[in-house]
């Protein structure tokens, strides 16, 4: 049952039900029943006790009309848009697909090789002037997961990206990260804004960015898992939008944002999520839509012994991965493919409400202001910024 001091999981389970077998015909293992109500304590927070008699399906429908009713507003939308297409536009920039590294074959990355030969690479976070400050991270191993912070006022944060292989860490995901970020530039007055080529500089409001994270969103090309649904809560931040389901979450952000609902005088509760298909973004369709279809073509091919479709096959040939993980898919280029294609409407997107602001905000930039602040950002980042935060602390 065990290895040295490890022991060995599968044995003892199997040792335990046998046991449980020989208590015989006439011995019953008690069964969880359930509970009318709440247990005590629990049946004193209100949101708690409300979802407790109800289905699943009623727990993780967010009822986004009550939530967030400014999504009825086509001028909220646009601004929400504004955000997702630089978030985009960011992850193709700094895109990295080498989750196996550069070396070995892709077949679902043809797009992403190098062009040199006789060595067959893929490409990593590519810069046009590299120096010796800036090295090509064609041997970066990870994907593409990011994150933005926008602040009440509209102007950006930060961004920053899933770094868990970078660390060797199941924790590094990148609204977490983006969360100590903003814990971090609380008592400092750090932006992007604050080098000599910005033209102003200035501040609507004359505190920090992040001084109230009550009042900051997120964007995040991944719905979020349970870790940063947590850290997010205990952050206060006020809402979510992401760019794609993550089926393996089991939407636990909307479960939190139910179960955990702003309460006077208590925790601030899980933010908002919203799908970005609520803010009209086509993409949220198209990156779930080929997600599945990701999936069911490598199990067709994993069972089919079908290298010429796997995810990943070793420069000895020994290793094959049929990996369907939503990570892997978004390596392929099938999923840069959307995004870039997102990215690009940054440059391209004709505002129908530039003169509006957030109708529940006064001293917030226009429309038109977040469009030219996003289109500033990238430029800077795509200068300055790293796989990560950009700023010099």
């Amino acid at each position: 049952m065990s290895d040295g001091d490890h022991i060995n999981r599968r044995d003892f389970i199997v040792t335990t039900a046998g046991a449980a077998s020989a208590l015989g015909s006439g011995a019953t293992l008690a069964t969880a029943q359930p509970q009318a109500s709440p247990p005590p304590g629990f049946d004193e927070q209100k949101p708690f006790a409300k979802f407790w008699p109800m289905q699943l399906r009623d727990i993780v429908t967010v009822n986004l009309a009550a939530a967030a009713p400014e999504l009825a507003n086509e001028a909220v939308k646009e601004r929400h848009q504004i955000y997702c297409h630089l978030l985009m536009k960011l992850i193709v920039r700094f895109w990295n697909g080498n989750k196996r590294g550069p070396l070995g074959s892709y077949p679902r990355r043809v797009k992403q090789m190098e062009a040199a030969q006789p060595t067959q690479r893929h490409r990593g976070d590519m810069i046009s002037d590299p120096d010796q400050l800036r090295i090509n991270w064609d041997r970066y191993v990870g994907h593409n997961i990011a994150c933005i912070a926008v602040d009440g006022n509209g102007e950006i944060i930060d961004f920053d990206f899933n770094h868990n292989h970078f660390f060797r860490s199941s924790a590094e995901h990148a609204e977490s990260r983006m969360v100590r970020r903003l814990f971090s530039l609380t008592d400092i007055f750090d932006s992007w804004k604050t080098g000599p080529n910005w033209k102003s500089g200035e501040r609507i409001r004359d505190k920090s960015h992040a001084v109230s994270l009550s009042d900051v969103t997120l964007y995040t090309s991944l719905e979020s898992c349970a870790q940063c649904s947590g850290v997010m809560s205990l952050a206060g931040i006020k809402q979510i939008v992401y760019l794609q389901n993550d089926f393996t979450a089991y939407m636990i952000g909307n479960i939190m944002f139910n179960l955990a609902n702003p309460v006077a005088g208590s925790l601030p509760g899980a933010p908002i999520p919203i799908p970005a298909s609520e803010v009209g973004l086509q993409q949220f369709k198209t990156l779930n839509d080929a997600h599945l279809a990701f999936r069911k073509d490598i199990q067709d091919a994993k069972d089919k012994n079908d290298s010429t479709r796997s995810f990943f096959i070793s420069p000895d040939k020994t290793f094959i991965d049929y990996d369907s993980d939503i990570t892997s898919f978004l390596c392929t280029d099938a999923a840069r493919d959307i995004l870039d294609e997102g990215g690009k409407k940054l440059d391209t997107m004709t505002l129908r409400f530039p003169g509006e602001k957030h109708p529940n905000e006064e001293d917030v930039l226009t429309n038109q202001h977040c469009l030219d602040e996003a289109r500033a950002f990238f430029k800077y980042a795509d200068i300055e910024g790293y796989r990560g935060s950009p700023h010099k602390l």
